[in-house]
Parts: structure tokens; C-alpha cells; sequence
């Protein structure tokens, strides 16, 4: 009996065939990332140009003042860019597994067991990608509360960023090319092959 039809077989049986899963390489994942940030730049330069055209068409093309309503209405617009930014990955993860990044490199996340993200699963990825945004964002309040003492101020800073950038780089070193945030939300970057 040749392997073929011992697959088919066991897939009849509902058994699912053995598969090899094939880690997405780091580079990559850093590849995939830097589309994602272009993508976040278009998606936020969006938004502040529409504020922005609120504004210049409130003020008549910068003959008057513009009004309060369009000032507020540009604030509106630049406080969408966080929620705007979360929507993008979260509905990439749920809906395909993959952002646009993912997509043009030909990576996909799925759970650690081999099944899809679904949208539980796309909410623990996005909530393991915050967990840099709280790295930094923990580092810049204390470096901003230590601002008189500046060695003290830049190595919060400075300290932030190297645990947020080793939480990325931790994929070169990992068999399964896992994150802190794969390992947070339980997921695995894949090859599409």
C-alpha cells in the first residue's frame, strides 16, 4: 500500500493525515513586519488627511478661522489612528490568519495545535501585540518621571526598548521562530507552501 492511499485512508476514517508544519523564517517575519508598518503609516496618514481637509475646507482654504466643530472633528480623526491600527490586525488574523505584511510574504498565523485563529484567537494576538505597546509605553512614563535625572530617564527608555525588541528577536533563536507575543496567544507563524 503506497503513503497516498494510507493518507486518503486515514482521511476517510476522519483520522488527519500527518503534516509537517513549515516555520516562517525570520526574515521573513521581519520582511512581513515592515510591510505591516508601511500599511499602519498609509492607514494613519489617512486618517490626519481627512482631519486635515475638515479643517482647510471649515477655514474656506485659510481664509478665515476654522471652526471649533472642525478642529475637533480633526482630533476625532488622529484619535482613530490607535483603534483604526488594532481593527487592521484584528480583522487580518480573523478573517485569513494573515495581515497584508503576512500576505505578500506568504506567511500565515494559526494556533499552536494547527487550527485557524478564529476570532478568540485573533483577540490574543492583538492583545500580545500590546504587550509592547505597555513595554515602551512603561518605559517612556518613567523615564518622563525620572526627567531631571537624564542617565536614569534614557536607560528606562533605553531599557524598554531592548525587552520589546527582544521579545521580536526571539523568533531567530526559537525552533518554532516563536515571539512573546506568539507565545503569549499561543500561536505559530507558518509558511505557505
Amino acid at each position: 500500500m503506497s503513503a497516498s492511499a494510507t493518507t486518503m485512508q486515514e482521511v476517510d476514517r476522519g483520522r488527519r493525515p500527518p503534516f509537517r508544519l513549515h516555520y516562517a523564517s525570520f526574515e521573513s517575519r521581519v520582511a512581513a513586519g515592515a510591510l505591516d508598518v508601511l500599511v499602519m503609516f498609509i492607514i494613519a496618514a489617512l486618517l490626519v488627511t481627512a482631519g486635515s481637509l475638515i479643517v482647510l475646507i471649515s477655514s474656506d482654504f485659510e481664509r478665515v478661522e476654522p471652526s471649533s466643530t472642525a478642529l475637533n472633528a480633526f482630533w476625532v480623526c488622529v484619535g482613530c489612528i490607535p483603534p483604526a491600527l488594532l481593527l487592521y490586525f484584528f480583522i487580518g488574523f480573523a478573517w485569513k490568519g494573515q495581515t497584508i505584511g503576512a500576505s505578500v510574504m506568504q506567511v500565515m498565523v494559526i494556533r499552536s495545535d494547527g487550527h485557524a485563529l478564529g476570532v478568540l484567537g485573533a483577540m490574543a494576538r492583538v492583545i500580545g501585540l500590546l504587550v509592547y505597546v505597555l513595554i515602551c509605553a512603561g518605559g517612556a512614563i518613567v523615564g518622563y518621571a525620572f526627567r531631571d535625572n537624564a542617565p536614569v530617564a534614557a536607560a528606562a527608555v533605553g531599557g524598554a526598548l531592548v525587552v520589546a525588541a527582544f521579545g521580536f528577536i526571539w523568533a531567530a533563536f526559537d525552533k518554532h521562530r516563536r515571539t512573546l507575543h506568539d507565545r503569549i496567544a499561543g500561536t505559530i507563524v507558518v509558511r505557505l507552501v
